[in-house]
């Protein structure tokens, strides 16, 4: 059952709240390697923004993804960033980009310079509100435009409002993001059957996501003829499964939520829906998982993800683990003792999913067996 059932309040999520930190206090319990991944990406997001200073507006902003944004930052992290535009089309936005380039290019956080994003061009480019918020699905909604849309939603951190909390291009387009996915919902606007206001619009987009991340990967090994074939499987399975877990989870929470169904008109829907779901696309895949599960009683469940979670990034923060593991032919990973333990990581990580999702008798069940497939 969920936790405080009859109190809306307990539909709440509070963005800004530490839950792993929380639930350590109630449990007695630490998790070393999530908390100074959390306290690292604070401060790289920091200095970066003074780094940046100058070179962001009421019309563009930097926003970063990735480890960096969902505060689990590493020794060997990459920034992935873009140059988000939401304003007048001008030329001197490429001068701005190549600024950015530049100034990334020499900055050194503890001692070591910044890994570059990934070679697929998704990021360290420029990307344009109008075809992430207006070209959903389509021939015009490319991989990297459904990836930069999602991964606003699900990953990402504004660099300007790291030091400058009042509201940007960053939180305006999140919003408008938000809003084709509730207005362009039919079945979300009208009244509910089953106590339920499911943006599946958005669900569907999340699911798509994922499935896309678990077909590239297969792409990668082809293009990239295998290369770091063991860390990009490892991730598939433990960091990139947790985001889509939470977008899961995010969507759960609109699930029997007596707060989001006597609403009235459809403006009053979208726009009660949009602040919901703001709250979940500011916080963390990490402290979305740790309070959807406080919610539901899984205490053990919950302590058993957190434990492999941090084992998880020990490994990643282990240079001569990683060095290792981006080394290996996946000809060689079944006989690396060190791949095996990071696989065993991932099968218990998996194993304790299916727990939560599909064996234990809750809500999240329910709504997964009804919404979560067909």
């Amino acid at each position: 059952m969920i936790e405080d059932d009859n109190d809306p309040n307990s539909f709440c999520l509070d963005p800004w709240q530490d839950y792993v930190e929380e639930f350590g206090f109630k449990t007695a319990l630490t998790w070393y390697n999530i908390e100074q991944g959390v306290r690292s990406a604070e401060t790289l997001r920091s200095e970066l923004c003074e780094t940046l200073s100058g070179l962001m507006s009421n019309d563009y902003d930097v926003v970063v993804f990735g480890s960096l944004a969902r505060g689990e930052w590493t020794t060997a992290s990459d920034v992935d960033w873009t140059l988000l535009l939401d304003g007048q089309a001008s030329s001197d936005h490429r001068l701005i980009h190549h600024q950015i380039r530049s100034r990334l290019a020499k900055f050194q956080f503890r001692g070591k310079n910044l890994v570059d994003p990934g070679s697929e061009g998704v990021f360290g480019n420029m990307a344009f509100s109008h075809d992430i918020i207006h070209h959903i699905g389509g021939q015009s909604d490319t991989n990297s435009n459904t990836t930069q849309r999602i991964l606003l939603l699900l990953e990402a951190a504004s660099i300007s409002e790291t030091c400058h909390p009042e509201s940007g291009p960053f939180d305006r387009v999140v919003r408008e993001i938000l809003v084709r996915y509730l207005r362009d919902d039919t079945i979300c606007l009208r009244p509910p059957t089953d106590q339920s206001r499911i943006p599946r619009f958005l669900l569907n987009d999340i699911v798509r996501f994922w499935r896309t991340m678990c077909v590239d990967f297969a792409y990668k090994e082809w293009e990239q003829a295998g290369q770091k074939w063991a860390l990009r499987n490892l991730k598939l399975r433990v960091s990139r499964k947790l985001l889509f877990v939470s977008g899961l989870l995010t969507v759960f929470s609109c699930y029997q939520n007596p707060r989001l169904v006597n609403l009235g008109e459809p403006d009053a829907i979208v726009a009660e829906m949009q602040q919901h779901l703001l709250q979940f696309v500011r916080s963390s895949p990490i402290n979305i998982l740790v309070w959807t599960l406080g919610r539901l009683g899984m205490t053990d469940d919950c302590i058993a993800l957190l434990n492999c979670y941090d084992a998880f990034l020990h490994k990643l923060n282990d240079a001569t683990t990683r060095e290792q593991l981006a080394s290996l032919e996946p000809t060689q990973v079944y006989q690396n003792s060190v791949y095996q333990e990071c696989h065993e990581i991932c099968d218990e990580f998996q194993r304790i999913l299916n727990r939560v999702f599909f064996q234990n008798e809750s809500p999240l069940r329910e709504f997964i067996t009804k919404y979560g497939v067909f």
